[in-house]
């Protein structure tokens, strides 16, 4: 991170029947860190949980999956921890009680979409075709919602290495 360049990468599957949408995304998250390095996320059990699932459905990606889990890092755990705390946090450490405890210009507040378990269920409606509405706008807002998480973790980890 230091002295890098940020580039943002991003993936949504594009809905297609009868198509596994798991293969495309790990085929792109194999080439965009194939680079050495950690890999930040923000809950590790629930990133980790994800590549064994695709390990164990899609065999031909099973140690490219391992691969990447093992260079994962969690930057939930220093405020899960109580290692970095403050009260703007309201006592939670989930990223969208983080960032703006760190970053206060930094929030979701004026996304359509705004946290991750509407996120993942407005995504599977799209992928079984019970979703009603406008795709390409919720695709747009889908984008925009993750971006956002990614950009996140990079301000938080700025924030971070700046106190020590």
């Amino acid at each position: 991170m230091a002295g890098g360049t940020l580039e943002h990468c991003e993936f949504l599957a594009e809905i297609e029947a009868a198509k596994d949408p798991r293969i495309a995304m790990i085929e792109q998250l194999i080439k965009e860190t194939e680079r050495p390095g950690d890999i930040w996320v923000y809950n590790i059990g629930f990133e980790r949980a994800r590549l064994t699932e695709i390990a164990n459905d899609l065999p031909k990606y099973k140690d490219a999956a391992f691969a990447i889990a093992e260079r994962l890092r969690d930057l939930m755990k220093p405020f899960q921890q109580k290692l970095y705390y403050t009260p703007a946090m309201d006592g939670r450490y989930s990223i969208k009680k983080v960032l703006p405890a760190l970053v206060p210009e930094m929030n979701y507040d004026a996304l359509e979409i705004q946290e991750g378990g509407t996120a993942s269920a407005t995504f599977e409606a799209m992928i079984s075709g019970t979703f009603k509405g406008d795709v390409l706008t919720t695709r747009k807002h889908l984008l925009e919602y993750c971006k956002l998480d990614t950009f996140a973790m990079v301000k938080i980890l700025e924030k971070l290495y700046a106190v020590v």
